[in-house]
C-alpha cells in the first residue's frame, strides 16, 4: 500500500458519527475529505437506516402474525370440547399408517348428553371400561386438541426473525459490495493525486 493510501486511512479511518452526518450532507469542510468519503458516509448512514428498517419489518411481521395466532387459538378453543370417553372393548393394534399406537371402540356424550360411539385412539393394552379424555368438535365428532397458543406465538416469532434476517442480510450484502467499490475508487483517486504531488514533496522530478 502506498504512503498516500496510509496517510488517507489515518486521516479518515476513525470518524465520529456526527462527522459522518455532516459529511453526508456536504457540511464538513475538511480539506482531506474527498467525494468518495462523502459517499462512504452516506453508505454508512444508509446501512444504519436499513438495519433499523429490518428491525421494524421484523417487529411488524411478528405483531401481525401474533395477533392472527391469538385469534386462531381463541377460535379453535371455542369449537373444541374435552369429554370423557369409555372404552367398550379392549384396545387392538392400529392399522399401518394410523397416528395411534392402538385403538378401541368407545362411547362418549356431547353435546347436550347425546351419546356417540366410534373408534378412538388409545394407549396400548387399554382394557374395556377405561375412561379416557377425548377432544370433540361442536357436533361431538372426535377432533384434534386446540392448537397451543405458545406454539403459534413461537412460529410468529420465527417468521418475524426470518423477515428481520432477510432485510438485514440484504442490507449488509449491499453495503459490502458498495463499500468495496468505494474502496477501489478511493484508492485509485489517492494514487493519482500522489503521483501528481509526490515530486513536489520529495524534490524528485519525472
Amino acid at each position: 500500500m502506498s504512503a498516500a493510501s496510509l496517510s488517507h486511512r489515518s486521516a479518515v479511518g476513525h470518524v465520529p458519527v456526527s462527522c459522518h452526518l455532516r459529511r453526508a450532507v456536504g457540511r464538513e469542510h475538511n480539506p482531506l475529505c474527498r467525494p468518495v468519503d462523502r459517499s462512504r458516509s452516506r453508505l454508512l448512514i444508509a446501512l444504519v437506516a436499513a438495519v433499523a428498517l429490518s428491525l421494524a419489518v421484523g417487529a411488524v411481521v411478528f405483531a401481525v402474525l401474533l395477533g392472527g395466532a391469538r385469534a386462531h387459538a381463541q377460535q379453535s378453543a371455542l369449537h373444541r370440547h374435552e369429554v370423557t370417553a369409555t372404552t367398550l372393548a379392549a384396545s387392538t393394534a392400529s392399522p399401518t399408517g394410523s397416528p395411534w399406537a392402538a385403538q378401541a371402540q368407545a362411547s362418549w356424550a356431547y353435546p347436550g348428553g347425546d351419546t356417540h360411539t366410534g373408534v378412538i385412539g388409545v394407549p396400548g393394552d387399554t382394557p374395556a371400561g377405561s375412561h379416557l379424555l377425548l377432544w370433540v368438535g361442536d357436533s361431538g365428532i372426535p377432533s384434534t386438541p386446540p392448537e397451543p397458543y405458545g406454539e403459534l406465538a413461537a412460529a410468529a416469532a420465527l417468521y418475524g426473525l426470518g423477515a428481520l434476517a432477510v432485510v438485514d442480510g440484504a442490507a449488509w450484502i449491499g453495503y459490502g459490495l458498495r463499500q468495496r467499490a468505494l474502496e477501489r475508487r478511493g484508492e485509485a483517486a489517492w494514487e493519482a493525486d500522489w503521483e501528481r504531488v509526490e515530486p513536489q514533496w520529495t524534490g524528485r522530478s519525472h
